[in-house]
């Protein structure tokens, strides 16, 4: 994957963290070859972890002007400037009329106009990946004004590691060894998401997916997509 300043990169997640988790690597590579790069995040990413009815309480909002001040910092981390926060509440996405989805994506897709796009693979236990994934899919039909060019997918730890069935298969794979530092720097401002390894989404577990993902094409330190859409560079 070969980045240029003349590409144009939209990234579009569920919750604030899933982009540095899922191409965080891949991400500081573009924004270094001066790629322009949005990130738009759905939702909050913190309401589940609240009683049901709870969502809204001084609690919750608290916990989620925490999450946009630490999404604030890993998007500084990389040098990225252009992003979008979403209220919708975690885990709770099939909730929302999926066509609410959809059009926010047409809209950003039409404004922006991208020429690569970066989403959630729908091999994921978070209900609120798989809808995001079903959406940008949708939202980004070929048409004869369409700008994107690929697709990719990408894996989150935990969410997509932790399903044993009809698992996320790659078919490309980003050489991060000289950003996998910048992305665990990224990651480690996102304090309440770090716990002892073998937690998945520890130092360790964040570096040693990298590691097995490099070993399976091999890389030092690698990023694991699907191209869902658009031919091999």
């Amino acid at each position: 994957m070969i980045f240029s300043n003349k590409d144009k990169i939209l990234v579009i997640v569920a919750h604030p963290d899933d982009d540095i988790l899922g191409c965080g690597g891949t991400l500081h590579k573009a924004v270094k070859k001066k790629s322009k790069i949005k990130v738009i995040y759905f939702g909050e990413g913190v309401s589940s972890r609240f009683p049901i009815g709870k969502e809204l309480s001084k609690e919750s909002l608290k916990a989620k002007r925490t999450r946009e001040l630490e999404a604030k910092k890993a998007l500084k981390v990389l040098n990225i400037k252009d992003f979008k926060f979403g209220n919708r509440f975690c885990t709770k996405f099939d909730k929302y009329p999926l066509s609410e989805f959809i059009s926010e994506a047409e809209k950003i897709i039409s404004n922006f106009k991208p020429n690569i796009i970066f989403t959630h693979s729908n091999r994921d236990l978070n209900i609120d990946h798989g809808i995001v994934h079903k959406a940008v899919m949708t939202a980004s039909r070929p048409k004869m004004t369409n700008t994107i060019k690929q697709i990719y997918s990408f894996e989150v730890p935990c969410s997509s590691n932790w399903i044993y069935e009809d698992k996320f298969n790659p078919n490309v794979y980003v050489d991060i060894s000289k950003s996998i530092k910048i992305k665990q720097k990224a990651f480690q401002v996102y304090k309440n998401e770090i716990r002892p390894f073998p937690f998945p989404r520890s130092k360790i577990g964040i570096d040693t997916l990298a590691k097995f993902r490099g070993m399976q094409s091999g890389l030092k330190y690698a990023e694991a997509f699907r191209l869902e859409r658009g031919e091999f560079f």
